[in-house]
């Protein structure tokens, strides 16, 4: 059995990331699940949820504007610290409740708040990851990590529904805030080499807000004639499709299972099983060509959540599960490749830029689908978000460039400048 661990697997700050997401798990299902449920629970309306997912999605793609001032602090010390300020902040959800009470505004401004926390930690995390494993064992370590990540979820999502109704949304929160806060003490203890910070005593304002542009430029410049904006179109509009269906989620969920809650924490959780799976299956599948691999799985995932609009609660929640493995696959082969081919200042700019542009969609299918779940049948918005899947592969199938995209570890995605070796 040990010949099969890794040696990176061993090391102490790869084991130290590996629990601290694994904490992180403990509490972000329940989190997830009982944040969308208080803003619904408050507000009684779909809207709002739509207005709830829009303020998360509006954090995502400011994260361009976040992912800079990494630079400006030790990757641990903004690890720290930005957990303790997060944790404190889901703190006052418990603490209003039981005192003045909460307003849906405040329950919604906050998940805004919390979310940019996230846009801040998790570039500092994907950057970290080279520096811990070595550019050689990325693709495993970040296959291991989103292992986890989802399988947390699967377990804790899908008792997440029966767990908010047993202890109500507050408390449930309230669990996520102290996973939170332990992941801080646990990040305490790295130990990495971590680059020299650049910043001079005594630097005023003006010069320091010059150089904060400087470095946000020089992640643009750094993408401009990659092929990664070639990519960036297809995946906004995909994200859109994406976010008008998870807006509806809870009352699709509602729906499909004649007014169970728990069955909204049982589609979460398929759909990080699906993730999980595909996470799992994608070093096996590295030597294949990226392009045929996204064009073939996501016509797939279209089929198969078209039919999770259309069939019972059962063969709903498996067609859903499946058709989400795709989405674990993409993940893991794009941000594993950015992470192998840029170098280690820019790998979190680089990786925030991507995901900056892809969350432009999310903000517009989150009003879009708070409008459709107010005017039509919950259902509709899972539709249409597995005929978008069809459209997103015949764009790829359409376009030369990325329809011919090779195994992964062939994919250039800076044609202009060496890869890291």
């Amino acid at each position: 059995m040990m010949k099969n661990i890794k040696p990176f697997m061993l090391e102490r700050n790869f084991l130290i990331l590996m629990f601290g997401v694994f904490v992180n798990g403990l509490g972000s299902g329940i989190y997830l699940v009982a944040g969308m449920l208080l803003v619904l629970n408050l507000s009684g309306s779909v809207f709002y949820s739509g207005l709830a997912m829009f303020a998360i999605s509006s954090a995502s793609v400011l994260s361009f504007l976040i992912a800079p001032l990494a630079n400006y602090a030790k990757y641990k010390h903004g690890l720290v610290y930005s957990n303790l300020a997060k944790a404190a902040i889901l703190f006052t959800i418990p603490i209003l409740n039981y005192t003045v009470g909460l307003h849906v505004w405040y329950v919604i401004s906050l998940l805004f708040i919390v979310a940019l926390f996230t846009q801040y930690t998790y570039p500092i995390e994907s950057t970290i990851l080279p520096i811990i494993v070595g550019e050689d064992n990325v693709l495993e370590a970040n296959s291991c990590l989103q292992t986890i990540r989802e399988a947390m979820d699967i377990a804790f999502i899908a008792g997440a529904g029966i767990i908010v109704t047993i202890i109500g949304t507050v408390p449930a929160i309230s669990i996520f805030a102290i996973c939170i806060l332990l992941v801080s003490l646990l990040y305490a203890f790295f130990n990495f080499q971590q680059p020299d910070i650049t910043k001079e005593k005594g630097q005023s304002i003006g010069s320091a807000s010059k150089k904060y542009f400087i470095d946000l430029k020089a992640g643009f410049n750094y993408i401009k004639n990659s092929l990664i904006p070639k990519m960036i179109y297809s995946i906004v509009f995909i994200n859109i499709a994406m976010v008008i269906m998870t807006t509806n989620l809870p009352a699709f969920s509602l729906i499909k299972s004649n007014g169970v809650e728990a069955v909204y924490g049982f589609y979460l959780a398929s759909l990080s099983l699906g993730i999980m799976i595909g996470t799992i299956i994608t070093p096996k599948l590295k030597h294949l060509d990226f392009g045929k691999i996204i064009i073939v799985s996501y016509i797939g995932t279209g089929i198969m959540w078209i039919g999770t609009a259309t069939l019972p609660l059962v063969p709903s929640i498996i067609l859903y599960s499946t058709g989400a493995i795709s989405i674990g696959i993409l993940n893991i082969l794009v941000f594993s490749s950015i992470q192998k081919q840029v170098e280690t200042a820019y790998v979190g700019r680089v990786i925030t830029l991507l995901t900056s542009a892809a969350a432009l969609g999310m903000p517009v299918g989150s009003l879009i689908g708070g409008i459709l779940g107010e005017t039509f049948a919950a259902e509709i918005s899972v539709l249409i978000c597995g005929i978008s899947m069809i459209i997103f592969s015949i764009f790829w199938l359409s376009s030369s460039v990325l329809r011919k995209l090779p195994e992964i570890d062939r994919v250039k995605l800076f044609r202009d400048r060496r890869v890291r070796v």
